[in-house]
């Protein structure tokens, strides 16, 4: 009885080890539950478009979660506008406007206002197919390249604005927003990893070799 009790503890404590390993291994440290929450939304809505649109679903998210602060900016909260794409003669839908603090300091400025984020991220490939400038943005398959195309075209002020976006991608995993299948609606189907998670068996196979060394230790007559 102690021989197996003994191994159901050896047992526990191998496994809550490899489970916060794993755990450790799928959330960025620092992320909170309200980041990761924007991110599987606006990371459904990115998906879905791609499929329509050929913006790469890992700029649209790293778009949203620079330009909106991860959904909590004025613009995001009050006008849906996750993007901060200005209201110039080619908008004639809703505005707001508010002061806004550009590379070169704060300017007064009125934006392009939606009814819910999946019309802003509609709006926002519609804005980049719609513009000559942005070619380069449109079926690009390689997140870094189309970060600098973004850049490059003018998107915004900001030098390290390429740099930014390929950070926030990286550090939580927004490329595998890419390969992710196409879902029949925007909440149908999510990306088959969650951003920053890989597919990591409980125990690997060295932790199985120990595991079955310990026990053969254990109940050795």
């Amino acid at each position: 009885m102690k021989r197996a009790a003994a191994a159901i503890i050896v047992i526990a404590v191998l496994l809550t080890g490899f489970s916060a390993a794993v755990s450790a291994a799928q959330t960025p440290a620092g992320m909170t539950q309200a980041q990761k929450d924007f991110i599987t939304r606006v990371g459904a809505l990115a998906t879905a478009d791609m499929k329509k649109s050929g913006v790469l679903a890992s700029l649209t998210i790293a778009q949203a979660i620079l330009e909106s602060a991860w959904g909590t900016s004025d613009l995001a909260t009050k006008a849906y506008a996750l993007f901060g794409i200005k209201a110039d003669s080619r908008w004639s839908g809703k505005t707001y406007t508010k002061v806004t603090q550009e590379w070169t300091g704060p300017v007064i400025a009125s934006f392009r206002s939606y009814n819910s984020w999946n019309e802003s991220v509609a709006d926002h490939s519609a804005f980049l197919i719609a513009g000559a400038r942005y070619a380069a943005v449109i079926g690009e398959k390689n997140y870094k390249k189309a970060c600098t195309a973004i850049h490059k075209a003018g998107y915004a002020t900001a030098p390290d604005y390429a740099d930014k976006l390929i950070k926030l991608i990286e550090t939580y995993g927004l490329m595998d927003y890419d390969t992710a299948g196409s879902p029949g609606t925007v909440e149908s189907k999510p990306p088959a990893s969650k951003p920053g998670t890989t597919s990591t068996p409980v125990l690997s196979g060295a932790g199985k070799k120990i595991l079955t060394a310990l026990l053969q230790r254990l109940f050795r007559r």
